[in-house]
């Protein structure tokens, strides 16, 4: 279960390059690993983080981590929820 779930996360990562023009869906797909119904559950996730990192104003990374740590919360606590509360 671990490494689908890392899995995810990295499919959440890659996807926003995706959604920023960076690198192809399919090429974020095949970082991740997922199969397709998995992989666009991440790919959704990616395009709010994208969404609202790129309207943002001022310190887009700070933007982009916050919002990028709220989509992938849920995979974080399956992997290391110990080590988050």
């Amino acid at each position: 279960m671990s490494k689908n779930t890392v899995r995810k996360m990295s499919g959440v990562l890659a996807s926003i390059f995706a959604h920023t023009g960076h690198i192809t869906k399919q090429d974020a797909q095949e970082i991740s690993g997922l199969d397709d119904s998995t992989f666009d559950e991440t790919f959704q996730k990616a395009s709010r983080v994208a969404d609202k990192f790129l309207d943002a104003e001022g310190p887009k990374l700070d933007v982009f981590a916050e919002h990028f740590g709220k989509e992938i919360e849920e995979y974080v606590q399956m992997v290391v929820g110990h080590l988050t509360k």
